[in-house]
């Protein structure tokens, strides 16, 4: 199909983005080059192509790893400058120097107004959320979509001499990835009138990513297959047929390494399932990569991987299943589907694998995914997490170094905004580019297994490339498992420089059971009681779940912006008249106050102070005894004062309340 389709779009010449070529590069150019990719691997990139990140990552990371700012996490509206504007100020994001092409946009919050500001000229003022969610007019999902609340952009947008993008928001979240092309490469610049005149071309490609992976015809169905001299694998795909559950099958799965060679180099050596971009073999698709249902490709057949990057072979080469264990139950059957090459000089695809078990999240530390030496492009990436913690573990952003640069020309937000998504969203998604396959749950608990794909936005390098994910986990006290996948072309004798793959048995990740959640025994959850008035300020049910196992269901009625003589009243039920022992638990903190309790309209026990330095759980606190009558009874939380040291907020935080009838 892909084939087919390209041939109605543009001439082939348009499809290698090298200096050297008639036509100019352009927004259709650009959008055939996403569909075929055989250019990508073609040859080494010319001097002078790069791809950088523009981002709002804390600046004061910019003195370097050695200082106390390189794990910074105030990530949110930082800007290259501020300029005014014709309605007020504006906050640049982006400003590139041509020839090159912006290839992607990423925001957690997008709003406001948009500007785009081309060769010296602004084009297009457009709204964010409306340009990040599909529906500006010619931009359609999934060019632009928002995926798990994190809104992207994919439409290619080519400019000749500048490109500046500006906001008019303050406060964004953002990333955008910027190719560079070499001088002297025609451009075509973006104008939105465009969208109208090539309408039917984003239509057919926006069609072809949502459903480009048709029919395969494979050449060969062992567990070993060779490719002769002069070949280029345009598809490799593994089959499964099994009976068996999907957790023992994906544990058995873990024993299979795929293992590619082209010519005397091994060019994949991966645990089977990471390869294709789910440790748990449970079917999800992207453009390039993913697991199908077999039901849909032959009878017998479970599941199928596929991976479509192309894979030049001038030398030939082999693919085959390494079996470590004998996967009894399940059989496996190994396709490849070739062509003749054509291109000189060609780059090998590679796919390394890079397993750390056990890393505590204190102190801060970097997951390497790749520190390649030599020539080529990266790709893509798969990631993943298995987190003992239902809180969220992935406020790391992604930094990678290009041919020895002293600071990272791609320096990110934080990982779930690389995949693109945002807010530590578990909600599993697959889109053409990205994908958050799984969330085990619950929140961010177990395994998570995230994809991206890098196309436009692939990063080539002349001589290295280092790739890490910080890990910035928000509990200090626990471990993290992490498994990465790093899809890129290298030349000849490029190397990985991640460690061998290990054992079987030394690599599983088994599935973690289901985390506890401390109930207190016999007690009203302040969360479920009827609220009746506040007199001033705000209340909500407010998660703790980053406190695990501290205070009951992890959630508390959190009172906020009240003031001495306020008061926030509650319905408690009360099962049968009769004298009862109260007792009750709450959240202190730093800036929460002194709060006299009355319930039933009597006054219990002492004033309670909510103070402390650190937010913890108050523990059980007795407030006497007292008659209440059957029914439904009113407990008043009255503010009466603040301690000396603490914040002038005066919150105040309901964990439970216990009813002990005496007899």
């Amino acid at each position: 199909m892909r084939a087919a389709l390209l041939a109605t779009l543009l001439p082939i010449g348009l499809l290698t983005p090298v200096a050297s070529q008639q036509e100019p590069e352009s927004l259709p150019s650009a959008l055939a080059t996403m569909m075929d990719l055989d250019w990508i691997g073609w040859r080494v990139p010319p001097a002078g192509e790069r791809c950088v990140q523009f981002s709002s990552y804390d600046r004061g990371s910019d003195a370097g790893a050695r200082s106390d700012g390189w794990y910074a996490n105030g990530d949110r509206g930082n800007y290259l400058r501020v300029v005014d504007g014709v309605d007020g100020e504006e906050h640049v994001l982006v400003d590139a120097a041509g020839p090159g092409c912006l290839t992607r946009l990423w925001s957690a919050n997008p709003h406001g107004t948009l500007h785009f500001d081309i060769d010296g000229e602004r084009v297009w003022s457009v709204d964010f959320a409306a340009l990040c969610s599909g529906e500006v007019e010619g931009v359609p999902v999934p060019l632009a979509a928002m995926r798990s609340r994190g809104g992207n952009l994919y439409l290619p947008i080519p400019f000749a001499a500048t490109l500046v993008v500006s906001a008019s928001a303050s406060d964004l979240y953002y990333l955008a990835d910027v190719i560079r092309w070499p001088e002297g490469t025609a451009v075509q610049s973006f104008a939105p009138a465009q969208l109208g005149a090539h309408a039917e071309m984003i239509r057919m490609v926006c069609t072809e990513l949502e459903t480009g992976l048709s029919g395969t015809s494979q050449v060969a169905d062992e567990r070993r297959v060779t490719v002769p001299e002069q070949s280029i694998v345009k598809g490799c795909f593994v089959e499964v047929r099994t009976n068996l559950d999907a957790d023992t099958v994906a544990h058995r799965l873990q024993a299979v390494r795929l293992v590619a060679r082209a010519g005397a180099e091994t060019t994949i050596d991966v645990p089977l399932p990471d390869f294709f971009g789910n440790a748990a073999w449970r079917p999800w698709r992207s453009y390039q990569l993913g697991i199908v249902d077999g039901r849909f490709v032959r009878p017998g057949v479970s599941t199928e991987g596929y991976c479509l990057w192309p894979m030049p072979l001038p030398d030939g080469g082999t693919f085959e299943l390494v079996v470590e264990e004998p996967p009894d139950g399940v059989e496996l059957l190994l396709y490849a589907r070739y062509d003749e090459l054509r291109a000189q000089e060609p780059m090998r695809f590679r796919a390394s694998y890079h397993l750390a078990k056990g890393i505590p999240t204190r102190p801060f530390s970097d997951h390497l995914v790749l520190d390649a030496k030599g020539a080529g492009r990266y790709v893509g990436t798969t990631l993943l997490v298995r987190n003992p913690s239902r809180i969220w573990w992935g406020e790391g952003d992604e930094k990678v170094w290009v041919d020895g640069e002293a600071f990272p020309s791609w320096f990110g937000t934080g990982t779930e905004d690389y995949f693109g998504y945002a807010w530590c969203d578990p909600t599993p998604f697959a889109a053409p580019f990205h994908a958050q396959v799984e969330c085990q749950g619950p929140m961010n608990f177990g395994f998570t297994q995230l994809h991206r794909t890098h196309v436009l936005d692939n990063i080539p390098f002349q001589t290295s490339l280092k790739f890490e994910f910080e890990r910035w986990h928000w509990v200090p006290t626990t471990t993290m498992d992490y498994a990465t996948v790093a899809y890129w072309y290298g030349a000849p004798g490029a190397v990985s420089g991640l460690p061998p793959v290990p054992p079987a048995d030394e690599r599983r990740l088994e599935r973690l059971a289901q985390p506890p959640v401390w109930v207190a025994e016999n007690a009203l959850e302040g969360e479920d009681l009827r609220v009746v008035s506040c007199s001033r300020g705000s209340h909500q049910v407010q998660d703790l779940g980053v406190f695990e196992q501290q205070f009951s269901r992890d959630a508390h009625r959190w009172w906020r912006d009240g003031r001495v003589g306020d008061a926030l009243v509650l319905a408690v039920p009360v099962a049968t008249a009769g004298r009862y022992r109260v007792t009750a638990a709450f959240v202190k903190a730093d800036d929460f106050g002194i709060v006299q309790l009355h319930l039933g309209g009597r006054k219990v026990g002492a004033p309670f102070d909510g103070f402390s330095p650190e937010i913890v759980p108050s523990g059980p606190v007795g407030f006497g005894e007292v008659e209440l009558p059957e029914g439904e009874v009113e407990l008043r939380l009255e503010l009466v004062g603040n301690h000396a040291d603490a914040k002038p907020s005066h919150m105040v935080g309901l964990d439970w309340l216990r009813l002990e009838k005496l007899p």
